[in-house]
């Protein structure tokens, strides 16, 4: 997957990031057995508490064959046509691995284009948007 192009954006400033590893689902079914996610901070002004919030995910091992295909399909398009394939996909359920002093996570979000486009699929980060839960 590595065509030789790199499309590079000047990373935001966190002044938190933490690492977790965790599973993904969609519908209760299981769609990746190992995903790395980053979670930050956005230090920028003006934004909400919500809009701070950073989520990355890079996902590792056993995708399932039509989550992989929706994730190339993200990776080999720019602008417009990336973020359209984004919004026609369905929300990703995410479950970080027991961590003791923040426990067992469960977030659903939507995936957004990846903000750099080289590499193996398993190392393309892709920038997740949070969804409000619902109770």
């Amino acid at each position: 997957m590595d065509d030789g192009h790199c499309q590079v954006k000047t990373p935001m400033p966190m002044a938190e990031t933490r690492y977790r590893w965790g599973r993904a689902y969609r519908n209760g079914k299981l769609v990746c057995a190992r995903v790395h996610v980053t979670i930050g901070h956005d230090e920028r002004l003006g934004l909400s508490r919500a809009e701070r919030r950073y989520l990355a995910v890079r996902f590792v091992e056993c995708v399932d064959a039509t989550l992989r295909h929706e994730l190339a399909s993200m990776v080999h398009r720019r602008g417009s046509a990336a973020r359209r394939i984004a919004e026609g996909l369905e929300p990703i359920e995410i479950v970080l691995d027991e961590d003791p002093p923040h426990g067992r996570q469960r977030m659903t979000a939507r995936l957004q284009p990846p903000l750099l486009r080289c590499g193996h699929l398993r190392e393309v980060e892709f920038v997740l948007r949070e969804l409000p839960r619902t109770s």
